[in-house]
Formats: structure tokens, C-alpha cells, sequence
């Protein structure tokens, strides 16, 4: 079999909010998540053992692509192994969802390498094991997620907008933990503006004043440069300004390709101008056995 090259598209939020702290300790949220053309590269091929390189990032044991691997072996019981290799792109603690995205990639990708004949429900069940964004990835496009993150609903594809994204890079390990301890009563929302922002998507629209995230306060108090990208944004005459997931990478929304170039332009590095992608752009499910692993 050929290698298999798969991408794994990042996120946004569109909207995220936080309603509370569950008695398993776990938080409840209601969000709407958007892929888009920001994504890394997998390439898999068999190998007598799993293992993993990436570029532009360390690889240990906790790495969610090797859990991964490794959880899809388990259950299918199997000895196979692999060689993945990874080409980091999406921003590492950014708040867009690349190591979820990566580990997506990869049960999809082993999926088919093993052939382990596993439908996307059961994927699905093994994803939220890993991360409460796996899941999503999988589908990619929009979606409305709430319990953990990980109770998904599909949604007509969002229309297209482009957005110009500040990436911001967390060197915290715990950095998603840490968050949520950050979260104080008045931080919390409710389930409304999800719901809002859902509904206005399956009628061909955005809401942009539902735009936003619970993790907004904590985000811009933890980090100096979430602020100051915000402020910069609001400047350019956007759609609506937000945080992107916990944070602390920031993204702003717009209309037109030459309304974000404008605004990137304006901004300076390193925001970079992205547009959404859709369920069957995003869907690592769609992409085809390839030997080019930069195509």
C-alpha cells in the first residue's frame, strides 16, 4: 500500500461558552467549531513498530498522535505497527486544536492502513478517549458541541468568511486546565448563544454579536499579546473579534478576501489571512492515499 498522507485541519470557536462546573468535576460547554485552511500534515506507512517524527515539535509518550495509534491497536487487537511523520503547521497551545486534530487524523488514517474496518461511530468512541475536540475533527466543518465537548451535532456547512488570524503560542502543558481554574462565576454563560449562533448558521448566516468565548477575562489577563492583538483587530472593521478556544490565539472575521489582506496588511506578523473550510474540504475521511506528503 502506498503511504497514506492525511490533513488535519485547525479550528476556531465561533462561539464557546462555559455554563459550569459538572460534579465529576468536568465543565460544561456549548460551542460552535469551524474548521479551517490552517491545517498539519500526516504521512503513515506500515512499520514493525509505532513510531513517530514530527517537525516543529518533540515527540513524548503523551503525544496525542501516538495515543492514538496506540489506543486503535488496543481495541482492534491487533500487532501492527506504523511510521507516522507529522509537519506541524497549526500552532502548538494556541487555542485551534492541532494536536486534536492530529490525533483524528491519525485514527482515520490507521483505519485504513490497518484495516481495521471500523465505522465513524466507533472512531468516534475511541476519540473522545483522547481529547474532547477529537471528535469534531472527524467531521470537521461546523458543528455545535456541548456536554464535555464531545455530544456533536453536525450543522449546514457555515457560509464562507475570511479571517485574519493572530496566532499566539501557550508553553504550558496544562495550559486548557489551567484555564478552566481561571474561569470565575461571572466568566460563565449559558447555552443561548450557542444555540443563537447555530440556528443563524443552518439559515446561511452568522451571528456576529454571538461571537465570543468564556475564556476572554482570564485569556487577556494571563496574556499581554491577547489584548493587544484584540484592540489591533477592532481596529480593521471586523465582522467580530474573538478568542479562538481557551486561548490565546485571536482571530477576527470578514466579508471579503481584500477586506482580511487589508486587515493583515495593517496588522503586520504574525496574522496570517485564513477562510473557513468546509465538511467536505476539512473531512479527513476524503483525502486519498498520495505519496506527496506537502500537496
Amino acid at each position: 500500500m502506498e503511504p497514506l498522507v492525511i490533513r488535519a485541519p485547525a479550528k476556531i470557536n465561533l462561539c464557546l461558552d462555559v455554563l459550569g462546573r459538572r460534579p465529576d468535576g468536568y465543565h460544561e460547554v456549548a460551542t460552535i467549531l469551524q474548521t479551517i485552511d490552517l491545517a498539519d500534515r500526516l504521512r503513515i506507512v506500515r512499520d514493525d513498530d509505532v513510531v513517530l517524527h514530527c517537525h516543529g515539535m518533540g515527540v513524548d509518550q503523551d503525544n496525542l498522535i501516538l495515543r492514538a495509534a496506540n489506543l486503535l491497536r488496543e481495541h482492534a487487537g491487533i500487532g501492527a505497527g506504523c511510521s507516522i511523520e507529522c509537519w506541524k503547521r497549526i500552532p502548538i497551545g494556541a487555542g485551534l486544536g492541532g494536536g486534536s486534530a492530529d490525533a483524528a487524523a491519525a485514527l482515520v488514517g490507521l483505519n485504513t492502513l490497518w484495516k481495521t474496518g471500523l465505522r465513524i461511530n466507533d472512531l468516534s468512541e475511541l476519540a473522545a478517549k483522547l481529547g474532547a475536540d477529537v471528535p469534531f475533527f472527524l467531521h470537521g466543518g461546523t458543528a455545535l458541541a456541548t456536554g464535555i465537548g464531545t455530544a456533536l451535532r453536525p450543522l449546514r456547512d457555515a457560509p464562507r468568511h475570511w479571517l485574519v488570524l493572530v496566532p499566539i503560542e501557550a508553553d504550558d502543558v496544562a495550559k486548557s486546565a489551567n484555564m478552566y481554574r481561571a474561569l470565575t462565576t461571572g466568566d460563565f454563560g449559558d447555552s443561548e448563544r450557542a444555540r443563537r449562533q447555530a440556528a443563524a448558521v443552518e439559515l446561511g448566516r452568522i451571528a456576529y454579536a454571538d461571537v465570543g468565548s468564556s475564556f476572554t477575562r482570564p485569556a487577556a489577563a494571563r496574556w499581554r499579546a491577547v489584548t493587544g492583538a484584540m484592540d489591533s483587530l477592532a481596529q480593521t472593521s471586523p465582522l467580530a473579534v474573538s478568542l479562538s478556544g481557551a486561548g490565546p490565539s485571536v482571530f477576527a472575521l470578514y466579508a471579503s478576501r481584500a477586506a482580511a489582506r487589508a486587515a493583515q496588511r495593517a496588522i503586520g506578523p504574525p496574522a496570517t489571512v485564513r477562510m473557513f473550510r468546509s465538511s467536505a474540504e476539512s473531512d479527513v475521511r476524503r483525502f486519498p492515499l498520495s505519496n506527496a506528503a506537502h500537496s
